[in-house]
């Protein structure tokens, strides 16, 4: 036969263990609020990847509106994304998460990236691996916003 406290000790145990369940269910990233004036940048437009000898070649066509369909007047620079696949692995192109920043680059100091016309271009000369190289850009406003991901391409490095 249970008594009341050892009741209390087991309703208490339950609602501690559903209020854990609640907190770990959160998303897990967290940022700061966009204010509703910001113009995020859409995202790039016709991103290529091109292996050439011992380097893969992005390009990518630079957005020009933001995520409302405003004109984009503060576009700061991108950030390049990239996972490797190895050969064998159980991970895949379209599997969510993986992706590590290989490159951010700031379109007022370029630096080993360059921009012509609409157009930029850059080179990832880290290739270490064989396997998939995945690829992805996010670009980013001078307030410090990521805009919206691209796409991604692919590149096999033997």
């Amino acid at each position: 036969m249970e008594t009341r406290g050892m009741l209390r000790m087991r309703s208490c145990a339950v609602i501690g263990i559903v209020m854990l369940a609640f907190v770990m269910a959160g998303c897990g990233k967290k940022m700061r609020p966009i204010p509703k004036d910001a113009t995020v940048p859409r995202a790039v437009k016709e991103l290529r990847a091109v292996k050439t000898g011992p380097v893969i070649r992005l390009s990518w066509e630079a957005p020009v509106k933001d995520l409302k369909g405003r004109k984009l007047h503060n576009l700061a620079g991108y950030k390049v994304l990239r996972k490797v696949i190895k050969p064998g692995s159980n991970d895949c192109i379209d599997c969510p998460g993986g992706f590590t920043q290989v490159a951010v680059l700031d379109l007022d100091h370029p630096v080993n990236f360059r921009e012509k016309d609409d157009m930029a271009y850059w080179e990832d000369r880290d290739l270490l691996k064989k396997g998939v190289y995945v690829y992805r850009v996010v670009p980013f406003n001078k307030d410090g916003y990521d805009g919206a991901i691209s796409g991604y391409v692919t590149v096999k490095v033997d």
